[in-house]
């Protein structure tokens, strides 16, 4: 009887992790995603966020540090997940986000013998973002100090986890911003060589 409840109960629980809440988003528009169940000092915590799993090509993204902004362009399902870890680089907390990107209705009623079609050579790429890589740390805590003092500058400073698992190697990446212009990203760069020195450099994120 005791063995029969205590499945139960797992079963109950192994349920409730496994539950999927959807968030509905609308087209064309910018959603801001940030987890509503861990609440901490930010300062000294590293939020991964992974790329919206999907149609990578249909979605644009910009990482700031705690969250996440996401912009679908056409309608379709998106799985985003989110670590965070302590300065100790221990994960403390784990978030899965599920996001349904559908059409506006009143789109949906345009009266297509008016409708023109939009030439191919007139559609824009807009996929392309750049960020500015300011510093690559071997040490979380140095990486913290470094974002921190760059968003007391003003700067939109995050931090990205890289990891080589076959070599073993962690590095704690600096960056700054996601610019859909290059010239903009180059701006910027040129302001942060003159107390940063030349050793930043500008990377394509998608």
């Amino acid at each position: 009887m005791k063995l029969t409840k205590i499945l139960f109960i797992f079963l109950v629980i192994v349920s409730c992790q496994e539950t999927q809440i959807w968030q509905e988003i609308e087209v064309g528009k910018t959603v801001k995603i940030k987890s509503k169940i861990f609440k901490a000092d930010n300062k000294n915590f590293i939020y991964n966020w992974s790329k919206p799993i999907g149609n990578e090509k249909d979605i644009e993204y910009i990482i700031q540090n705690d969250k996440i902004l996401v912009k679908a362009q056409k309608s379709g399902e998106y799985k985003i997940k989110l670590s965070i870890e302590n300065i100790s680089n221990k994960i403390v907390h784990t978030e899965t986000f599920y996001l349904n990107a559908i059409n506006n209705i009143d789109n949906n009623f345009i009266n297509s013998e008016n409708a023109k079609p939009i030439p191919q050579s007139n559609i824009k790429n807009k996929s392309k973002r750049y960020t500015i890589q300011v510093a690559s740390w071997p040490q979380m805590n140095k990486a913290i100090e470094d974002k921190n003092n760059l968003i007391s500058l003003g700067y939109d400073a995050y931090i990205e986890k890289y990891e080589n698992k076959e070599k073993n190697i962690s590095r704690w990446r600096v960056r700054i911003g996601s610019f859909e212009n290059r010239k903009l990203a180059i701006e910027v760069k040129k302001n942060l060589s003159k107390f940063r020195g030349k050793d930043i450099w500008i990377d394509k994120i998608n």
